[in-house]
């Protein structure tokens, strides 16, 4: 059953605190999975066994995490509600959460992504310049897929050592392009003044009937390189760029700070992941190679 306050609460969202387009069609999207659960009832209208309804409905399907996202969502909503009066109760007051295991983030090795680059590099397809330049960003500057395909063109032309991109909530941030990132952009645009549909875009990366590339099509080239490398090309995903520019970095010696503010992250504590990782490889080593390990 359709729900206006539904609306009224993404448009809210939007307009007041400035969250960006792939969070509000998430918000949209449990929302709207919450309301299938109960169809001839307001999502907003639900009582204290509804929503257990839902939860129990989500705990057969879904993941701790995923879980505890979709159940966020309409904890927010229903905060909502309550703060525009349109609910007097909190409906969430004896609501458990399921209980979610940090799982660590997926990280290529340096090896791997050599590998990768190689791979790009090899001047086999019409697409190689294209293919190399979108490696090269997204492991040298860490920057998410979503960042990545909005790049517009007026931002990197003039090869300058960083770039102003607009991340989460339309926060910008500065990233820094290495030698390498530069070399491979550089390509690209001389590429990218060859193709007749390009000339008129504000992107970076074009497509032909105007807008830019999908996050499909990365990850489809991307799978598509880890295949050719020899690499299991399920292990390799695009945001796996970005969890190992971070953690490559804090390995050679970066502080916190410094990965926190070059990610974008608004909190140290959501940085503070990559330590576990780090952590993690250490007990590894010292596991395998310590004297004592086995006796």
């Amino acid at each position: 059953m359709k729900d206006i306050l539904v609306e009224e609460f993404l448009k809210n969202n939007f307009l007041e605190k400035g969250l960006s387009e792939n969070t509000l069609l998430s918000y949209r999207s449990d929302l709207k999975n919450a309301g299938k659960i109960l169809q001839n009832k307001k999502l907003s209208d639900i009582d204290n066994n509804d929503l257990n309804k839902i939860i129990s409905s989500w705990s057969n399907v879904f993941s701790a995490k995923s879980q505890n996202r979709m159940i966020s969502t309409l904890k927010q909503f229903f905060i909502w509600l309550k703060s525009e009066n349109y609910r007097s109760d909190n409906i969430f007051a004896k609501i458990q959460t399921p209980k979610s295991n940090i799982s660590l983030p997926s990280i290529i090795s340096e090896n791997d992504i050599e590998k990768l680059i190689l791979e790009a590099q090899k001047n086999t397809t019409k697409n190689t310049e294209l293919n190399q330049c979108i490696i090269e960003l997204l492991y040298s500057t860490g920057m998410r897929v979503s960042e990545l395909v909005t790049l517009s063109y007026q931002s990197v032309n003039n090869l300058e050592d960083t770039v102003s991109i607009r991340g989460k909530g339309g926060k910008e941030r500065i990233v820094v392009l290495t030698r390498s990132a530069k070399i491979a952009l550089s390509k690209w645009i001389k590429k990218r003044h060859t193709l007749s549909y390009a000339v008129s875009s504000q992107f970076l990366f074009p497509i032909k009937n105007k807008g830019h590339i999908s996050r499909q099509t990365v990850y489809n080239k991307i799978k598509t390189l880890a295949k050719k490398a020899g690499l299991n090309p399920s292990k390799i995903m695009p945001h796996s760029f970005r969890h190992s520019f971070a953690s490559h970095l804090l390995n050679r010696g970066a502080d916190l700070r410094s990965i926190q503010i070059l990610l974008g992250h608004s909190s140290i504590s959501t940085t503070q992941i990559y330590t576990k990782v780090e952590n993690k490889r250490l007990q590894s080593l010292v596991n395998d190679v310590h004297p004592l390990a086995n006796k």
